[in-house]
C-alpha cells in the first residue's frame, strides 16, 4: 500500500503515513496488485518508446548499448553519404531527438523502478532536449559528464525492492528481456 500524499509505502492498516504524515483512511491508499504476471516487453516501442512501467537495470544497461550501437550506425551513414556537415545538419539534428526521446522513455521507466517520479525523467529529457542545438564545447562537455554519471547511477543503483507506486518489481515478474 502506498500513501496518496507523498507515494511512499505505507503499512497495512496504518492510519498516518510515516513519510509525511498525513492521515490515511483506508479509502485513500493506493494498492498495486494486478494479479496477472506482466508480460515480457515486445517490439521496439515497447522496448524503447514506452514511458511507463518499472525497468530493472540490466534491461536498461542493455536498452543503452542498443541505443548507441544504432545512433552510432545512424550517424556513420550520414557521415559517409554527405561530404559536408551542414548538408545533413536538419537530419542528424531530427535523428538526435528520435534517440533522445527513446533515451528518455528508458530513463523514466529506470527511474520508476528507483522510485522516483516521472517528474524527475521530465527533467532529464528537457536537458537532453535543450542540449541538442548548443555548439558550446565548454557547455556539451559539462552536460556530458552530468548524463554520464545520472547513467551510472541508473545503471549501479539497485531498484525498490518488491513493489512500490510505479509497479511490480521487474526482477520478481519472471519476463526475461
Amino acid at each position: 500500500m502506498f500513501c496518496k500524499n507523498c507515494g511512499n509505502p505505507v503499512e497495512d492498516g496504518a492510519t498516518y503515513c510515516q513519510a509525511c504524515g498525513s492521515v490515511i483512511a483506508p479509502s485513500e491508499v493506493h494498492t498495486q496488485t494486478s494479479g496477472t504476471p506482466r508480460k515480457p516487453d515486445e517490439g521496439i516501442i515497447e522496448n524503447f518508446f514506452k514511458p511507463h512501467g518499472r525497468l530493472n537495470r540490466m534491461r536498461f544497461i542493455k536498452r543503452s548499448f542498443a541505443l548507441a550501437g544504432l545512433a552510432f550506425l545512424c550517424f556513420f551513414c550520414l557521415f559517409s553519404v554527405f561530404d559536408q556537415p551542414e548538408q545533413f545538419e536538419g537530419l542528424s539534428m531530427a535523428i538526435a531527438f528520435f534517440f533522445q526521446i527513446a533515451n528518455y522513455c528508458i530513463a523514466a521507466r529506470r527511474l520508476e523502478d528507483l522510485g522516483y517520479g516521472p517528474g524527475a525523467a521530465r527533467l532529464i529529457l528537457i536537458v537532453g532536449i535543450l542540449s541538442l542545438p548548443i555548439d558550446d564545447e565548454h557547455v556539451l562537455r559539462i552536460l556530458s559528464y552530468g548524463q554520464s554519471t545520472f547513467w551510472l547511477y541508473c545503471a549501479i543503483k539497485k531498484g525498490t525492492a518488491g513493489k512500490n507506486q510505479y509497479g511490480e518489481d521487474p526482477l520478481q515478474q519472471g519476463a526475461s528481456s
